[in-house]
Protein backbone atom coordinates (compact mmCIF):
# COMPACT_ATOMS: atom_id res chain seq x y z
CA UNK A 1 0.00 0.00 0.00
CA UNK A 2 3.46 2.15 -0.60
CA UNK A 3 1.16 4.22 -3.26
CA UNK A 4 -2.24 4.87 -0.82
CA UNK A 5 0.77 5.41 2.27
CA UNK A 6 2.26 8.25 -0.43
CA UNK A 7 -0.80 9.84 -1.06
CA UNK A 8 -1.70 10.48 2.66
CA UNK A 9 1.68 11.77 3.41
CA UNK A 10 1.21 14.61 0.45
CA UNK A 11 -2.43 15.13 1.87
CA UNK A 12 -0.01 15.36 5.62
CA UNK A 13 2.26 17.45 4.63
CA UNK A 14 -0.38 19.76 2.90
CA UNK A 15 -2.13 20.43 5.88
CA UNK A 16 -4.97 18.64 4.51
CA UNK A 17 -8.47 17.90 6.35
CA UNK A 18 -10.01 15.34 4.36
CA UNK A 19 -8.69 13.06 1.39
CA UNK A 20 -11.85 11.71 -0.98
CA UNK A 21 -11.91 9.23 -3.00
CA UNK A 22 -14.34 9.60 -5.46
CA UNK A 23 -15.72 7.75 -8.32
CA UNK A 24 -15.67 9.00 -11.75
CA UNK A 25 -15.88 7.29 -15.16
CA UNK A 26 -12.37 6.92 -15.67
CA UNK A 27 -11.55 5.63 -12.21
CA UNK A 28 -10.99 6.99 -8.59
CA UNK A 29 -10.73 10.46 -8.02
CA UNK A 30 -8.34 11.64 -5.25
CA UNK A 31 -9.54 14.68 -4.21
CA UNK A 32 -8.33 16.97 -1.14
CA UNK A 33 -9.67 19.51 0.97
CA UNK A 34 -7.43 22.76 1.87
CA UNK A 35 -7.76 25.63 3.88
CA UNK A 36 -8.31 27.48 0.60
CA UNK A 37 -10.24 24.81 -1.03
CA UNK A 38 -10.77 21.25 -2.68
CA UNK A 39 -7.64 20.25 -5.04
CA UNK A 40 -7.83 17.46 -7.22
CA UNK A 41 -4.47 15.27 -6.62
CA UNK A 42 -5.00 12.39 -9.14
CA UNK A 43 -7.18 10.16 -10.73
CA UNK A 44 -6.63 6.04 -10.36
CA UNK A 45 -7.45 3.20 -11.75
CA UNK A 46 -10.92 1.43 -10.79
CA UNK A 47 -9.14 -1.32 -9.10
CA UNK A 48 -6.47 0.63 -7.29
CA UNK A 49 -9.36 2.78 -6.07
CA UNK A 50 -11.18 -0.31 -4.37
CA UNK A 51 -8.13 -1.84 -3.46
CA UNK A 52 -7.50 1.55 -1.33
CA UNK A 53 -10.99 1.39 -0.20
CA UNK A 54 -10.85 -1.96 0.85
CA UNK A 55 -7.46 -1.56 2.76
CA UNK A 56 -8.53 1.10 4.70
CA UNK A 57 -12.19 0.26 5.41
CA UNK A 58 -10.11 -3.39 6.49
CA UNK A 59 -7.49 -1.53 9.18
CA UNK A 60 -10.33 0.56 10.40
CA UNK A 61 -12.33 -2.65 11.53
CA UNK A 62 -15.41 -1.87 8.98
CA UNK A 63 -17.46 -4.40 6.74
CA UNK A 64 -15.10 -5.30 3.53
CA UNK A 65 -17.91 -7.07 1.96
CA UNK A 66 -20.62 -4.21 2.71
CA UNK A 67 -20.23 -1.59 -0.24
CA UNK A 68 -23.68 0.48 -0.39
CA UNK A 69 -24.19 1.17 3.09
CA UNK A 70 -23.10 4.16 5.41
CA UNK A 71 -20.25 2.99 7.70
CA UNK A 72 -17.54 4.79 10.08
CA UNK A 73 -14.14 3.85 10.97
CA UNK A 74 -11.02 5.06 12.28
CA UNK A 75 -7.59 4.09 11.62
CA UNK A 76 -4.16 5.45 12.21
CA UNK A 77 -1.57 4.83 9.62
CA UNK A 78 1.87 4.08 12.37
CA UNK A 79 3.87 5.61 8.88
CA UNK A 80 2.12 8.92 9.79
CA UNK A 81 0.90 9.09 13.25
CA UNK A 82 -2.05 11.14 11.89
CA UNK A 83 -5.10 9.61 13.00
CA UNK A 84 -7.93 9.03 9.82
CA UNK A 85 -11.81 9.39 10.75
CA UNK A 86 -13.06 7.56 7.83
CA UNK A 87 -16.69 7.41 6.28
CA UNK A 88 -17.94 5.24 3.31
CA UNK A 89 -21.32 4.89 1.52
CA UNK A 90 -22.09 4.52 -2.12
CA UNK A 91 -23.40 7.29 -4.64
CA UNK A 92 -26.92 6.98 -6.98
CA UNK A 93 -24.78 4.33 -9.24
CA UNK A 94 -23.85 2.12 -6.23
CA UNK A 95 -20.05 2.80 -6.66
CA UNK A 96 -18.71 3.09 -3.24
CA UNK A 97 -16.83 7.05 -2.21
CA UNK A 98 -15.01 7.34 0.88
CA UNK A 99 -13.64 10.31 2.64
CA UNK A 100 -11.15 10.07 5.31
CA UNK A 101 -10.82 13.10 7.61
CA UNK A 102 -7.10 13.71 9.24
CA UNK A 103 -7.05 14.64 12.79
CA UNK A 104 -3.87 16.89 13.73
CA UNK A 105 -4.94 17.69 17.53
CA UNK A 106 -4.87 20.63 19.03
CA UNK A 107 -2.27 23.02 17.24
CA UNK A 108 -0.14 25.38 19.54
CA UNK A 109 -1.41 28.68 19.81
CA UNK A 110 0.56 31.75 17.56
CA UNK A 111 0.97 35.19 17.08
CA UNK A 112 -2.56 35.08 15.68
CA UNK A 113 -4.67 32.49 17.40
CA UNK A 114 -3.19 33.81 20.95
CA UNK A 115 -4.93 37.23 20.82
CA UNK A 116 -7.96 35.62 19.70
CA UNK A 117 -8.52 32.77 22.34
CA UNK A 118 -7.13 35.33 25.14
CA UNK A 119 -9.99 37.58 24.18
CA UNK A 120 -12.93 34.39 24.38
CA UNK A 121 -11.33 33.89 27.72
CA UNK A 122 -12.35 37.41 29.01
CA UNK A 123 -15.74 37.22 26.94
CA UNK A 124 -15.64 33.20 29.34
CA UNK A 125 -15.47 34.66 32.37
CA UNK A 126 -19.28 36.03 31.96
CA UNK A 127 -20.57 32.06 32.19
CA UNK A 128 -22.95 31.36 29.93
CA UNK A 129 -23.18 30.17 26.24
CA UNK A 130 -20.35 31.26 23.80
CA UNK A 131 -22.03 29.52 19.80
CA UNK A 132 -19.27 29.53 16.78
CA UNK A 133 -20.69 29.28 12.97
CA UNK A 134 -19.11 28.96 9.88
CA UNK A 135 -18.38 26.81 7.30
CA UNK A 136 -17.46 23.73 7.25
CA UNK A 137 -13.51 23.74 7.93
CA UNK A 138 -13.35 26.84 9.02
CA UNK A 139 -11.30 25.74 12.19
CA UNK A 140 -14.51 25.97 15.15
CA UNK A 141 -14.20 23.05 16.45
CA UNK A 142 -10.42 23.61 16.66
CA UNK A 143 -11.05 27.16 18.22
CA UNK A 144 -13.09 25.89 21.07
CA UNK A 145 -10.19 23.30 21.86
CA UNK A 146 -8.02 25.98 22.13
CA UNK A 147 -9.81 27.55 24.71
CA UNK A 148 -11.03 24.76 26.78
CA UNK A 149 -8.04 24.09 26.68
CA UNK A 150 -6.99 27.07 27.72
CA UNK A 151 -9.45 26.89 30.67
CA UNK A 152 -8.65 22.79 31.83
CA UNK A 153 -5.28 24.53 33.32
CA UNK A 154 -7.98 25.48 35.67
CA UNK A 155 -10.88 24.15 35.00
CA UNK A 156 -12.86 21.20 34.97
CA UNK A 157 -13.65 20.49 31.10
CA UNK A 158 -16.21 18.23 29.87
CA UNK A 159 -16.95 17.28 26.06
CA UNK A 160 -19.58 15.75 24.64
CA UNK A 161 -19.09 15.12 20.60
CA UNK A 162 -20.33 13.17 17.83
CA UNK A 163 -17.69 11.32 17.37
CA UNK A 164 -14.61 13.01 19.22
CA UNK A 165 -12.39 14.18 16.77
CA UNK A 166 -9.05 15.52 18.94
CA UNK A 167 -8.32 13.22 21.67
CA UNK A 168 -7.37 15.85 24.93
CA UNK A 169 -6.36 14.01 27.36
CA UNK A 170 -6.65 16.99 29.93
CA UNK A 171 -10.70 17.06 29.44
CA UNK A 172 -13.12 14.08 30.01
CA UNK A 173 -14.90 13.54 26.49
CA UNK A 174 -17.59 11.76 26.05
CA UNK A 175 -18.71 10.14 22.46
CA UNK A 176 -21.98 10.28 21.22
CA UNK A 177 -23.87 6.71 20.41
CA UNK A 178 -27.62 6.78 19.67
CA UNK A 179 -27.60 2.93 19.51
CA UNK A 180 -26.54 2.81 23.23
CA UNK A 181 -29.61 5.60 23.47
CA UNK A 182 -26.29 7.96 24.38
CA UNK A 183 -27.30 10.91 22.44
CA UNK A 184 -26.44 14.74 22.53
CA UNK A 185 -29.43 15.58 25.40
CA UNK A 186 -28.95 12.06 27.31
CA UNK A 187 -25.19 12.99 27.39
CA UNK A 188 -25.62 16.30 28.37
CA UNK A 189 -28.36 15.51 31.12
CA UNK A 190 -25.66 12.95 32.64
CA UNK A 191 -22.93 15.39 31.81
CA UNK A 192 -23.93 17.73 34.66
CA UNK A 193 -24.22 15.54 37.52
CA UNK A 194 -20.54 15.30 37.22
CA UNK A 195 -20.40 19.41 37.79
CA UNK A 196 -18.06 20.25 35.59
CA UNK A 197 -16.96 23.97 34.94
CA UNK A 198 -17.22 23.58 30.91
CA UNK A 199 -19.49 22.19 28.87
CA UNK A 200 -17.92 21.79 25.49
CA UNK A 201 -21.14 20.50 23.12
CA UNK A 202 -19.66 19.86 19.52
CA UNK A 203 -23.12 20.86 17.85
CA UNK A 204 -26.29 21.87 18.69
CA UNK A 205 -28.58 20.22 16.19
CA UNK A 206 -32.00 19.13 17.73
CA UNK A 207 -34.61 21.71 20.60
CA UNK A 208 -33.47 18.60 23.09
CA UNK A 209 -30.24 19.38 23.14
CA UNK A 210 -30.35 23.37 22.78
CA UNK A 211 -32.76 23.78 25.30
CA UNK A 212 -30.41 21.52 27.63
CA UNK A 213 -27.51 23.69 26.67
CA UNK A 214 -29.20 26.82 27.14
CA UNK A 215 -30.59 25.73 30.70
CA UNK A 216 -26.58 24.91 31.44
CA UNK A 217 -25.72 28.51 30.63
CA UNK A 218 -27.75 29.53 32.69
CA UNK A 219 -26.90 27.58 35.82
CA UNK A 220 -23.86 28.97 36.13
CA UNK A 221 -21.70 26.32 33.72
CA UNK A 222 -19.95 27.98 30.96
CA UNK A 223 -20.94 26.85 27.41
CA UNK A 224 -18.98 25.95 24.47
CA UNK A 225 -20.49 25.05 21.04
CA UNK A 226 -21.50 25.07 17.29
CA UNK A 227 -24.24 26.41 15.83
CA UNK A 228 -24.85 26.12 12.20
CA UNK A 229 -25.66 29.43 11.20
CA UNK A 230 -24.34 32.18 8.39
CA UNK A 231 -22.94 34.92 10.63
CA UNK A 232 -22.38 35.55 14.31
CA UNK A 233 -26.05 37.61 14.51
CA UNK A 234 -28.12 34.74 12.98
CA UNK A 235 -27.00 32.27 15.70
CA UNK A 236 -29.65 33.24 18.18
CA UNK A 237 -32.24 32.99 15.32
CA UNK A 238 -31.06 29.48 14.69
CA UNK A 239 -31.54 28.62 18.70
CA UNK A 240 -35.13 30.02 18.71
CA UNK A 241 -36.09 27.85 15.83
CA UNK A 242 -34.64 24.89 17.19
CA UNK A 243 -37.86 25.59 19.41
CA UNK A 244 -35.29 27.21 22.24
CA UNK A 245 -38.10 29.92 23.63
CA UNK A 246 -36.41 33.50 23.26
CA UNK A 247 -36.03 34.42 26.59
CA UNK A 248 -33.69 31.85 27.85
CA UNK A 249 -31.59 32.59 24.38
CA UNK A 250 -31.27 35.86 25.45
CA UNK A 251 -30.15 35.03 28.80
CA UNK A 252 -28.20 31.72 28.01
CA UNK A 253 -26.01 33.77 25.12
CA UNK A 254 -23.07 35.62 26.12
CA UNK A 255 -21.37 36.03 23.30
CA UNK A 256 -21.63 34.13 19.48
CA UNK A 257 -19.29 33.75 17.09
CA UNK A 258 -18.77 34.04 13.05
CA UNK A 259 -15.26 31.80 12.00
CA UNK A 260 -13.53 31.99 8.72
CA UNK A 261 -9.50 31.33 7.23
CA UNK A 262 -8.17 34.03 5.92
CA UNK A 263 -4.85 33.09 4.37
CA UNK A 264 -2.54 36.36 4.31
CA UNK A 265 -0.15 36.40 5.36
CA UNK A 266 -0.53 33.03 6.64
CA UNK A 267 -3.46 30.98 6.83
CA UNK A 268 -5.00 31.61 10.28
CA UNK A 269 -8.73 32.29 11.64
CA UNK A 270 -10.94 35.42 11.61
CA UNK A 271 -13.91 36.00 13.95
CA UNK A 272 -16.55 38.23 14.37
CA UNK A 273 -17.28 38.59 17.51
CA UNK A 274 -20.82 39.46 19.26
CA UNK A 275 -20.67 40.13 22.99
CA UNK A 276 -23.97 40.92 25.22
CA UNK A 277 -22.68 42.50 28.08
CA UNK A 278 -24.58 42.64 31.62
CA UNK A 279 -27.22 45.49 30.53
CA UNK A 280 -28.19 43.59 27.70
CA UNK A 281 -26.31 45.54 25.03
CA UNK A 282 -24.71 43.80 22.14
CA UNK A 283 -20.90 44.88 21.16
CA UNK A 284 -19.51 43.85 17.62
CA UNK A 285 -15.95 43.43 17.14
CA UNK A 286 -13.47 41.31 14.82
CA UNK A 287 -10.71 39.63 16.16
Amino acid sequence: MEDLLAVLAQAVAARASDVYLLPKPAGYAVVLRQARGLVALDVVSPATGQRWLNYLKYQAGMNVTEHRRVQLGAYTPPQLAVPLRLSTVADHTGQETLVARLLYGVPALDAFTAPLVARLQTVAQARGMVAVSGPTGSGKTTLLYQLATALAQEQMVMTIEDPVEIVQPAFLQLQVNPAAGMTYAALLKAALRHRPDVLLIGELRDFDTAQQACEAAISGHLVLTTVHARSAALVAPRLVGLGVAPALVTAALVASAAVRLVHTPVTHPEVVLRVVDEGGRVHEETA
